[in-house]
């Protein structure tokens, strides 16, 4: 009868109340999104600001401008310099974290999964054993699933700075809030990253808020203490109170971070090596499962889950061309992490005059970072107009809606870039190319359709034997088409 009676009260004619202002919400969001996506030019876009902290400093883009706000993402950098701890936070939506350069250890904390790693038992100690969860290495090229509201943290052991590039999906389905995104810190009283973006959108109503909190800062004193048994001193100090506001998101840490972890021989690995191990891990965890992978609970599912796979050193790319490059991407199929994220990203490296030929993402938005190098773009949108045609440089990011056309063309001789896709198994279709949409077509439907001869046809199906890579065109092709 209760349960009746509040389906009744959801569904009668109280509609002054939350759910309608819940429904008025969704309905001018609806109508935000009807615009946002009508993108007559793109820009590449570069960080615009940036937080110092003790032991490095965060960069972020302006989620509000319409390309960010079309993709339904919010992007940042963060550096970390040696021992630098980057301090636990969770976020309001799943994440992608790629490591564009040096090594460390990062951690996950999932609520319910067991503390596996503890320290060893000291006979004449009376010290408490310290266990926790499991401590993972990361190096350069790595790719680190976040599921949203899981905290996480980082710290750079080695000379070399830390530098991360995080995207977060703020029109995932799993975020219940709005599309501003939002970190959870659990500890300091640092700057929000996306806080000033919060005040643009909403004025200087919240100027006077303290951005500066933990989470644990809120709640009074009389319910920590209680909740964790511990003194009105260290309560203090949980809460961020006796702190200089000068340390920020990223603390050094005198003296190196000791916590119980695997030896650091992995790091010495080859890349080769290490992919062989993970493939390992991916056999073991599958065996006794049957062929179907059935999930057979929390622990196997979660707490043991891989949660970075590397893109950038593999020795296994997707595609490859030795006078082009080479492209590799990780989707749900090989790090099935990005499962629960329903992310993925794509990582390319193209030689000096090389080409990714004309193609579209047809399931997904592209979120591409320029890592090394530059490129000559071009995107094309739904009614053939060039949004985007420019050189695209190292720390720039470009935003190509889904299913707008792109191709670009290397101007160094290195050109390196990750890409985050907003669907855990984005589809890509190519315009040019063996495999593509035009060789796909019937040699006299193309040679109507575009009321061309029958050797013109044959030639648009015929004379590009590449897949996706285009290597430099060499001096006699160029006279032959001339």
């Amino acid at each position: 009868m209760a349960l009746a009676v509040a389906l009744r009260w959801r569904s009668g004619g109280d509609r002054g109340g939350c759910f309608a202002f819940r429904e008025q919400a969704h309905a001018q969001q609806q109508h935000q999104n009807d615009f946002k996506c009508q993108l007559q030019r793109l820009n590449a876009h570069k960080p615009d600001h940036r937080i110092e902290s003790e032991g490095g400093f965060i960069e972020t883009w302006n989620p509000n401008t319409k390309p960010f706000q079309c993709a339904g993402v919010a992007l940042s950098r963060c550096t970390l310099q040696r021992n630098a701890l980057r301090r636990p936070f969770y976020t309001n939506a799943p994440q992608q974290i790629y490591i564009q350069q040096g090594s460390g250890i990062f951690g996950m904390i999932f609520s319910g999964c067991p503390e596996t790693f503890e320290e060893p038992q000291q006979s004449q100690s009376h010290k408490a054993q310290d266990r926790h969860q499991k401590v993972y290495r990361f190096r350069e090229g790595d790719l680190i699933a976040v599921p949203t509201g899981v905290a996480f943290w980082m710290y750079n052991d080695e000379d070399t700075p830390v530098v991360a590039v995080s995207l977060i999906h703020t029109d995932s389905f799993q975020n219940q809030l709005d599309q501003m995104p939002r970190r959870f810190y659990l500890a300091g009283n640092q700057e929000q990253e996306f806080a000033q973006y919060q005040h643009s959108q909403k004025g200087k109503q919240q100027e006077e808020e303290n951005d500066g909190s933990n989470i644990f800062s809120g709640f009074t004193p009389e319910f920590l203490e209680q909740a964790l048994g511990v003194d009105r001193k260290t309560v203090r100090n949980l809460q961020g109170e006796n702190e200089d506001e000068e340390k920020g998101a990223i603390v050094k840490v005198e003296g190196g971070l000791s916590v119980t972890a695997p030896p650091m021989r992995k790091q010495q690995q080859r890349p080769q090596e290490e992919e062989e191990e993970e493939d390992d891990e991916e056999k073991s965890r599958s065996k006794g499962k049957g062929s179907h992978k059935s999930k057979n609970g929390i622990e196997e599912t979660i707490c043991t889950m891989r949660l970075r796979h590397n893109i950038g050193q593999t020795s296994s790319p997707d595609f490859f061309n030795p006078q082009a490059g080479s492209i590799t991407t990780a989707t749900s199929l090989d790090f099935p992490a990005l499962f629960l994220l329903k992310l993925s990203a794509q990582f390319g490296s193209l030689r000096k005059n090389a080409m990714l030929v004309p193609h579209y993402n047809l399931n997904a938005n592209s979120i591409v970072c320029v890592l090394q190098g530059r490129a000559l773009m071009q995107v094309v949108n739904c009614t053939g107009d060039r949004v985007f045609d420019g050189e695209l440089q190292e720390g720039e990011v470009l935003i190509v809606p889904q299913n707008f056309a792109v191709a670009a063309k290397s101007q160094s001789n290195n050109f390196k870039y990750v890409a985050f896709k907003t669907h855990d198994r984005p589809k890509t279709g190519t315009l040019a190319g063996r495999n593509s949409l035009l060789n796909a077509l019937p040699e006299e439907v193309i040679q109507h359709s575009f009321n061309l001869r029958s050797e013109q046809a044959r030639q648009i199906k015929n004379n590009n034997p590449f897949n996706f890579l285009v290597p430099p065109r060499q001096e006699s092709q160029r006279r032959d088409v001339a």
